[in-house]
């Protein structure tokens, strides 16, 4: 009688565990189209420690006790998510990077009438007509206005390059706040795990939405990740814990003396970026290396023209009666405040269009257009050391825009290999649909051949 028992036994582990199996094939079919799930698998182990309370005969100790689900496991690659997570991050600096350099390509204008060049050309070409007729006050005004407008277009690219530094220092500020919003949630869905997992509940769902978070952090941060015995998640940057189960630490910012965002641990050091990667580095990278550097070359340009014009400009006559030594054309310390003179612009006769005071000589204002060929600009012409300029510009774009692209092709690759492990495959799930139910019904069919026996063994008895 016993070892009927056995039998019904084992016939309703046999039940449960496949109906699980179902539970869980149902499960990943349902969240076949849900963003960052994990396909799970039921394992099924077989039994074979003695039931409790229960007496098995010698010449039945042989025979297993049938099935349970021992764990519904999470089909993941750690080695593979580790990889897109670096590669992931790399692609997030380079292609914050880029945007960074269109719009400064943007700023520049070029090429196109809007752009430098074209204004360069124009404040050459009417020192070039003010040399054939240096008398005319026509030459005279166009020739002030042009350089007016001239220096405008330098302040007013510098001033907007400073106003992306300062769209880029905002930036700083959103993506620590982002940071600090992964760090709590995190941290929640830590504390979830904590309460859930002793009581043997499933815990794949919670970590799911943890590999998410941890993903999008790693885009804006190198951190490292670190996955714990009972399941949660330790984030560690720079040695110091960010968050675990016990405990989470946010970022800071603090601004320095120009006003720009330094970013600190909480209550700790300031986050040394020199070896980090990710889109907070690339933030940090144009409004600290990258914008400058374009402001720094506009100031040479600025100085090494306003320098140029003034030494000739000083060298010849005005139109006034008599003739006065001509003075400085351009005012300013550099590109943002680069100007004309305002007497030259109230005044166009002290324009010194001439060598030697004589009417009709234009030899001054002559040797200025030349200056468009001469290296007066750190060994380069003005027009050449802004071509300069413009072609780095493009060449670090280029570069930028290719590494990025190269990095999307490798993630993608590295997503679909993880897709092929992780993702939910309909028709897969569906066969493992149909052989959980055969074995089910299996089950089944046992449940009730070991009831014809009890009822046939209770009958014979009576």
């Amino acid at each position: 009688m016993r070892t009927i028992f056995l039998g019904l036994e084992i016939a309703r582990k046999a039940l449960q565990a496949h109906q699980a199996a179902m539970n869980v094939t149902s499960h990943n079919i349902a969240n076949a189209n849900t963003p960052g799930y994990t396909r799970q698998v039921p394992h099924l182990l077989q039994e074979t420690v003695p039931l409790s309370g229960l007496f098995v005969p010698p010449h039945l100790k042989n025979i297993g006790l049938g099935t349970d689900v021992d764990e519904i496991r999470r089909m993941r690659d750690k080695f593979l998510d580790l990889q897109i997570r670096q590669e992931s991050r790399t692609g997030a600096y380079w292609n914050t990077i880029d945007k960074g350099l269109e719009q400064v390509e943007v700023i520049f204008g070029e090429p196109g009438e809007s752009g430098l060049s074209q204004i360069f050309d124009r404040f050459w070409n009417t020192w070039q007509e003010l040399a054939k007729s240096p008398e005319s006050q026509a030459s005279r005004v166009l020739v002030a206005e042009t350089g007016s407008l001239l220096a405008q277009a330098l302040n007013h690219t510098y001033m907007q390059l400073e106003a992306q530094r300062s769209e880029l220092n905002e930036e700083v500020a959103i993506k620590v706040q982002e940071v600090n919003n992964y760090i709590q949630q995190i941290y929640d869905l830590n504390q979830q795990i904590v309460r859930v997992a002793p009581a043997g509940g499933n815990i794949n769902d919670y970590k799911d939405q943890l590999d998410v978070l941890i993903e999008n952090l790693s885009k804006v941060l190198s951190v490292q990740v670190k996955e714990n015995q009972n399941g949660t998640y330790t984030i560690v940057l720079q040695g110091r814990i960010l968050v675990n189960d016990r405990e989470r630490s946010f970022l800071s910012l603090s601004p320095n003396a120009p006003g720009m965002y330094e970013v600190f641990l909480e209550n700790g050091p300031r986050v040394d970026f020199t070896y980090q990667n990710g889109e907070l580095k690339a933030i940090l990278d144009l409004r600290d290396v990258i914008v400058p550097k374009y402001q720094e070359a506009l100031d040479i340009l600025a100085m090494g023209l306003r320098d140029a014009v003034n030494t000739v400009h000083r060298m010849g006559f005005t139109l006034e009666e008599p003739p006065q030594r001509g003075g400085d054309f351009f005012i300013g310390d550099g590109a943002k405040d680069l100007a004309v003179n305002p007497e030259i612009l109230e005044n166009p006769e002290k324009i010194a269009a001439s060598l030697s005071g004589a009417p009709g000589d234009g030899e001054n204002a002559l040797a200025i257009a030349q200056l468009r060929g001469r290296p007066v600009v750190s060994g380069s012409t003005p027009d050449d050391f802004y071509r300069g300029i413009v072609s780095r510009l493009g060449v670090e774009r280029e570069e930028a825009q290719r590494i990025a692209k190269n990095q999307e092709l490798l993630v993608q690759q590295l997503e679909n290999r993880r897709e092929s492990i992780s993702g939910v495959s309909l028709d897969e799930e569906m066969t493992n649909l149909i052989r959980y139910q055969y074995a089910y019904q299996a089950a089944s069919l046992l449940v009730r051949t070991i009831d014809e026996m009890l009822d046939t063994l209770v009958n014979r008895i009576r």
